[in-house]
């Protein structure tokens, strides 16, 4: 982010340290906020025109955040080859780096820098992150610094550069956090094999699902897909091969079903299928798909079969119980009793029933 700023002469120490404070404590502002707040602080103490925080990769230096009076053409995202900026120093010095009047030093009056942007005053720091080096935080002027930099500019320039450290590296883990919890909740509703919703993921989606069906008197069908002869297949593939056919066969039933339907591995063989406001016609049809497309599976010698167990329910004048999972194990239990009729009677087949919402609560 980049702004424009009218620089004031430079404040007392005093009021550095109470200005800092102020923003670094407004944390309901947004740390890109406290951070333009800051580099216009700095510009204030130093009495310089241009504030920036780089971010540093390689030979490459970026302009993150940076603070220009009118009519310097500078913003977020503008890159330099890092050999060519003032930064270049300031990353391989020990100390931050201040320079009064550059066209008259003898060292760096040749840098290229110089000639680049003309640029003769300027002040930096090196921002570190767990010891490695994310960037600088600098200020300049293309006119000579009217006096010295004094060891309170220093200590200054170090406070800003400390807050930022500590505020990114908290961003960092603050991230890192984020990311941790979000797979954890994936784990905790996700199959690890398959990752399709695993049973606690099936009762979240379902429970949102039938919600919905019962505000528009919708109806649903919960099936049981069970792949036949599974035992068999482990004891004579090998369970690896055995974990191989669960996953394509989680694959071939998601590739099967609308963006509104969902697929959870019950467990072992066992995958349940949603279709809300599908009728029994058009469930078959899907059931047909996901029979088709698990045949297609090519592990094993045989083709692979399975065997389905559908249940179909209105929700209509009907208000979820309190203990939902409960409905659910009902439903599924019925849907399971259709799927036993379906492999008494020869497997790879389906077999549907039709219920009523009484039939859930007993």
């Amino acid at each position: 982010m980049s702004v424009t700023c009218d620089v004031t002469p430079n404040t007392s120490s005093e009021q550095v340290i109470r200005r800092l404070y102020q923003i670094t404590n407004a944390h309901n502002q947004g740390f890109e906020a406290q951070l333009l707040e800051l580099l216009k602080m700095g510009l204030e103490r130093f009495n310089l025109d241009i504030g920036i925080l780089s971010r540093i990769q390689g030979n490459e230096y970026v302009v993150k955040h940076c603070v220009t009076p009118e009519g310097v053409e500078l913003h977020a995202g503008d890159s330099f080859t890092l050999d060519t900026t003032y930064c270049g120093i300031t990353c391989e010095a020990s100390a931050p780096v201040a320079l009064e009047y550059i066209g008259e030093n003898d060292i760096y009056a040749s840098h290229p820098a110089y000639k680049a942007f003309g640029l003769e005053s300027y002040i930096g720091i090196p921002i570190r992150l767990n010891g490695k080096l994310y960037g600088t935080l600098n200020f300049s002027s293309p006119h000579p610094y009217p006096r010295h930099f004094q060891e309170i500019d220093i200590d200054a320039l170090q406070l800003m550069a400390s807050w930022i450290e500590v505020e990114l590296i908290r961003r960092q883990q603050e991230q890192q956090l984020n990311r941790l919890n979000e797979k954890l909740k994936h784990l905790a509703n996700y199959d690890s094999l398959t990752d399709i919703p695993n049973r606690r993921g099936m009762y979240r989606k379902l429970k949102k699902s039938i919600n919905q069906l019962i505000r528009t008197q919708g109806h649903g069908t919960l099936a049981i897909v069970d792949i036949d002869h599974f035992k068999k297949l482990n004891d004579t593939y090998g369970h690896q091969l055995g974990d191989k056919a669960l996953v394509e066969t989680a694959n071939k039933i998601s590739a099967s079903i609308r963006d509104y339907d969902f697929v959870a591995r019950l467990g072992g063989e066992e995958f349940l299928i949603w279709l809300p406001n599908s009728n029994q016609q058009g469930c078959a049809a899907v059931f047909s798909r996901v029979m088709k497309a698990i045949g297609s599976i090519s592990l094993t010698a045989e083709p692979i079969t399975v065997s389905i167990g559908a249940y179909h329910l209105a929700f209509n004048d009907v208000q979820l119980p309190d203990d939902f999972e409960m409905l659910a194990d009902r439903m599924i239990a019925l849907a399971d009793e259709a799927l036993y009729q379906a492999k008494e009677t020869g497997r790879n087949k389906v077999i549907s029933r039709t219920g009523l919402i009484e039939e859930l609560h007993r």
